[in-house]
């Protein structure tokens, strides 16, 4: 399976981008990807603001992760987006969007896009991550975030550490993106 570093490397993140509403962000989106992957710029603007029209693409804690399904496409293409200011983009939980991870995904495979939009929507739903997404000011700070936090064995899970002798255990919960809950136990030995 993809994972978030397999499908987003340092020249696909875009820091401090000025964008004053949706369109403009789709447009510019759209261009961007356009560009670097020899698309067609005003059919993925149109596929995208199709996909929003159909529901919101916001996680909540200002991240969105705006997609569209692209006929022809034969692998994931993604951008990720931090904002200069925030947008409105009809969270749940009201707040305006900061970061997006702009995915184009091909229309004609369905099941592992479907884990990998899972995946990263879990990714994303994690309180630590967000705070060191929140941190990064370089390009290849996300990078080397996306990195750690992307690890295709689901058995890998970023919050089990080992460190030093002594062992005690630690457990927080977190919301996941379908609203279920989901305890992250660290364990240090």
């Amino acid at each position: 399976m993809q994972t978030l570093a397999d499908i987003c490397r340092g020249s696909d993140i875009l820091l401090d981008v000025d964008i004053s509403d949706k369109r403009q962000l789709f447009e510019y989106a759209a261009r961007q990807l356009g560009q670097r992957h020899a698309l067609n710029a005003p059919a993925l603007q149109a596929a995208l603001q199709q996909r929003e029209e159909t529901g919101s693409t916001a996680l909540g804690h200002g991240l969105a992760l705006p997609h569209a399904r692209i006929a022809g496409l034969a692998d994931v293409r993604a951008l990720f987006i931090s904002l200069k200011r925030g947008l409105d983009f009809d969270a749940l939980d009201g707040e305006p969007v900061r970061s997006l991870l702009v995915l184009l995904l091909p229309r004609d495979t369905r099941a592992p896009h479907l884990q990998l939009l899972a995946e990263i929507a879990r990714v994303f739903g994690e309180r630590p991550f967000r705070s060191e997404l929140a941190a990064c000011r370089l390009p290849g700070q996300v990078d080397s975030l996306f990195q750690r936090w992307s690890d295709p064995e689901p058995s890998n899970d970023p919050h089990f550490m080992l460190d030093s002798n002594r062992y005690f255990l630690d457990a927080e919960a977190s919301l996941r993106p379908d609203y279920s809950v989901r305890r992250k136990v660290t364990a240090r030995f």
